[in-house]
């Protein structure tokens, strides 16, 4: 099987429904909420997140390009899938909590807000994560947070700076 027989479109479809089962499983008591699953946790964010970036990329090099507004409303709805997606971890895993100490944080906002502050690395420090998972965690989301944006720009730029090969130059007469 070759890269190019992969239908690429529909893996960030598999992979995000994969993502937003995560929280269902350990909830429901199939998964384990300790280490291990919370690594797997990390390591298919980290899937679906390149799975997401290599469909744009290679979709752009097969078909036109993008609209620019496609691109905002699709950098948008990608920060706000994987604010989500970590906001989820932060809540199920609940590896976080307040300088006061860690305690049980039932609250989803207070699990969406540290992980929004933590994705736009604005960091107020009035969360902060508990243990080496906790750390673990915080260190994947800020990774793919501060990356993010310029991964994007250089994808959607990447159009305009490298036009694609079947498109016919322009003639002059």
């Amino acid at each position: 099987m070759s890269f190019k027989n992969i239908d690429w479109r529909q893996i960030p479809l598999y992979t995000l429904v994969f993502m937003f089962l995560w929280p269902f499983l350990i909830r429901s008591k199939i998964l384990d909420p300790g280490g291990t699953t919370l690594y797997w946790f990390i390591a298919a964010t980290y899937i679906n997140y390149l799975s997401f970036i290599f469909s744009i990329a290679y979709g752009q090099r097969m078909q036109m390009g993008l609209h620019p507004a496609q691109a905002v409303w699709l950098f948008l709805l990608s920060n706000i899938l994987l604010i989500l997606t970590f906001a989820a971890g932060w809540q199920v895993f609940d590896v976080y909590g307040t300088s006061a100490g860690c305690n049980n944080n039932t609250d989803f906002l207070d699990s969406l807000y540290f992980s929004t502050t933590i994705f736009a690395t604005v960091g107020f420090g009035d969360f902060l994560p508990c243990n080496a998972h906790g750390k673990m965690l915080f260190i994947a989301e800020s990774i793919i947070g501060s990356t993010h944006f310029g991964i994007f720009i250089t994808l959607i730029f990447s159009r305009v700076i490298f036009p694609a090969r079947d498109q016919e130059a322009p003639k002059t007469r």
